[in-house]
Protein backbone atom coordinates (compact mmCIF):
# COMPACT_ATOMS: atom_id res chain seq x y z
CA UNK A 1 0.00 0.00 0.00
CA UNK A 2 1.63 3.19 -1.06
CA UNK A 3 0.65 6.71 0.39
CA UNK A 4 1.26 10.00 -1.83
CA UNK A 5 1.64 13.31 -0.47
CA UNK A 6 0.46 15.94 -2.83
CA UNK A 7 2.00 19.44 -2.28
CA UNK A 8 -0.07 22.53 -3.21
CA UNK A 9 -0.41 23.78 -7.47
CA UNK A 10 0.18 27.20 -6.28
CA UNK A 11 1.41 29.73 -3.87
CA UNK A 12 -2.52 30.72 -4.04
CA UNK A 13 -3.20 27.28 -2.65
CA UNK A 14 -0.96 27.23 0.30
CA UNK A 15 -1.89 26.54 3.55
CA UNK A 16 -2.46 29.47 5.91
CA UNK A 17 -0.73 29.29 9.87
CA UNK A 18 -3.92 29.76 12.00
CA UNK A 19 -3.38 26.44 12.89
CA UNK A 20 -1.19 26.71 16.63
CA UNK A 21 1.01 24.04 15.27
CA UNK A 22 1.17 21.81 12.38
CA UNK A 23 -1.39 18.92 12.03
CA UNK A 24 -0.23 15.05 10.68
CA UNK A 25 -2.09 12.48 9.45
CA UNK A 26 -0.75 8.81 9.33
CA UNK A 27 -1.67 5.72 7.76
CA UNK A 28 0.09 3.07 9.51
CA UNK A 29 -0.22 -0.81 8.58
CA UNK A 30 -0.32 -3.79 10.30
CA UNK A 31 0.34 -7.24 8.36
CA UNK A 32 -0.78 -8.93 11.90
CA UNK A 33 -3.76 -7.22 13.72
CA UNK A 34 -2.58 -7.90 17.13
CA UNK A 35 -1.73 -5.13 19.35
CA UNK A 36 -0.60 -5.36 22.90
CA UNK A 37 -1.07 -1.97 24.01
CA UNK A 38 2.64 -0.31 23.55
CA UNK A 39 1.17 1.97 20.60
CA UNK A 40 -1.02 3.91 22.92
CA UNK A 41 1.50 3.54 26.13
CA UNK A 42 3.20 5.87 23.65
CA UNK A 43 0.70 7.95 22.69
CA UNK A 44 0.15 8.85 26.24
CA UNK A 45 3.18 9.18 26.91
CA UNK A 46 4.07 11.77 24.16
CA UNK A 47 0.60 13.49 24.87
CA UNK A 48 1.63 14.18 28.36
CA UNK A 49 5.31 15.62 27.55
CA UNK A 50 3.76 18.15 25.38
CA UNK A 51 4.59 16.76 22.38
CA UNK A 52 1.49 16.02 20.53
CA UNK A 53 -2.55 15.86 20.95
CA UNK A 54 -4.05 13.04 19.18
CA UNK A 55 -6.97 14.89 17.42
CA UNK A 56 -8.43 11.64 15.69
CA UNK A 57 -7.83 8.34 15.86
CA UNK A 58 -9.44 5.05 14.07
CA UNK A 59 -8.62 0.96 13.70
CA UNK A 60 -9.89 -0.83 10.64
CA UNK A 61 -8.92 -4.75 10.36
CA UNK A 62 -9.82 -6.55 7.10
CA UNK A 63 -10.76 -10.27 8.47
CA UNK A 64 -9.98 -13.15 6.80
CA UNK A 65 -13.07 -13.75 4.80
CA UNK A 66 -12.90 -10.25 3.83
CA UNK A 67 -15.25 -8.74 5.63
CA UNK A 68 -14.01 -5.58 7.06
CA UNK A 69 -14.26 -3.97 10.69
CA UNK A 70 -13.46 -0.53 12.01
CA UNK A 71 -13.25 1.01 15.08
CA UNK A 72 -12.87 5.07 16.55
CA UNK A 73 -10.93 5.61 19.39
CA UNK A 74 -13.69 7.41 21.02
CA UNK A 75 -15.54 3.73 21.61
CA UNK A 76 -12.11 2.12 22.21
CA UNK A 77 -10.67 0.82 26.05
CA UNK A 78 -10.61 3.91 28.40
CA UNK A 79 -7.00 5.15 27.67
CA UNK A 80 -7.31 5.37 24.27
CA UNK A 81 -10.98 6.98 24.28
CA UNK A 82 -8.93 9.32 26.96
CA UNK A 83 -6.47 10.22 24.94
CA UNK A 84 -8.43 11.40 21.92
CA UNK A 85 -11.97 12.33 23.84
CA UNK A 86 -14.09 13.89 21.46
CA UNK A 87 -12.71 12.91 17.74
CA UNK A 88 -12.02 15.90 15.54
CA UNK A 89 -14.38 14.41 12.79
CA UNK A 90 -11.23 14.64 10.43
CA UNK A 91 -11.70 10.59 10.34
CA UNK A 92 -15.03 9.20 9.01
CA UNK A 93 -16.80 6.30 7.79
CA UNK A 94 -15.86 7.17 3.85
CA UNK A 95 -12.00 7.40 5.51
CA UNK A 96 -12.75 3.51 5.62
CA UNK A 97 -14.11 2.29 3.17
CA UNK A 98 -10.78 4.25 0.91
CA UNK A 99 -8.49 2.21 3.07
CA UNK A 100 -10.23 -1.25 3.60
CA UNK A 101 -10.31 -1.83 -0.52
CA UNK A 102 -6.35 -1.97 -0.49
CA UNK A 103 -5.82 -3.74 2.72
CA UNK A 104 -5.05 -7.45 2.52
CA UNK A 105 -7.15 -9.99 5.00
CA UNK A 106 -5.96 -10.23 7.89
CA UNK A 107 -4.05 -6.97 8.54
CA UNK A 108 -4.77 -3.62 9.61
CA UNK A 109 -4.52 -0.15 9.20
CA UNK A 110 -4.05 2.41 12.00
CA UNK A 111 -5.24 6.10 10.92
CA UNK A 112 -3.87 9.05 13.37
CA UNK A 113 -4.00 12.64 13.24
CA UNK A 114 -2.47 14.34 15.43
CA UNK A 115 -0.85 17.96 15.97
CA UNK A 116 2.55 19.08 16.74
CA UNK A 117 2.53 20.67 19.74
CA UNK A 118 6.11 20.86 20.34
CA UNK A 119 5.91 23.43 17.19
CA UNK A 120 2.97 25.60 18.91
CA UNK A 121 5.91 27.99 19.62
CA UNK A 122 7.53 28.52 16.23
CA UNK A 123 4.30 28.01 14.27
CA UNK A 124 3.39 31.33 16.33
CA UNK A 125 7.23 32.82 15.56
CA UNK A 126 7.08 31.77 11.62
CA UNK A 127 2.89 33.41 11.42
CA UNK A 128 4.57 36.63 13.30
CA UNK A 129 7.05 36.82 10.69
CA UNK A 130 4.13 36.67 7.95
CA UNK A 131 5.69 33.21 7.11
CA UNK A 132 3.30 30.77 5.48
CA UNK A 133 3.40 26.90 5.02
CA UNK A 134 3.70 25.95 1.38
CA UNK A 135 5.27 22.27 1.54
CA UNK A 136 5.50 19.46 4.11
CA UNK A 137 6.55 15.90 4.00
CA UNK A 138 7.39 13.34 6.50
CA UNK A 139 10.87 11.46 5.35
CA UNK A 140 10.45 7.84 6.62
CA UNK A 141 13.53 6.72 8.36
CA UNK A 142 14.64 4.11 6.15
CA UNK A 143 14.91 6.74 3.55
CA UNK A 144 17.44 8.11 6.28
CA UNK A 145 19.18 5.02 6.33
CA UNK A 146 19.40 4.07 2.98
CA UNK A 147 20.75 7.99 2.40
CA UNK A 148 23.32 7.19 5.61
CA UNK A 149 24.45 4.21 3.66
CA UNK A 150 25.01 5.50 0.35
CA UNK A 151 27.13 8.42 1.69
CA UNK A 152 29.41 6.21 3.89
CA UNK A 153 30.10 4.30 0.66
CA UNK A 154 31.07 6.96 -0.76
CA UNK A 155 33.51 7.78 1.71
Amino acid sequence: MTWTFVAPDSPTERQDMNAAAPVELLLLEFPHSEFKGEIVAELVRLSQAGTIKVLDMLAIRKNEDGSVEWLEAADAADELADLVGEPSGLLAEDDVAAVADDLTPGAAVGMLVFEHTWATGLTSALRDAGGSLIDMTTVPPAAIEELAATLAEED
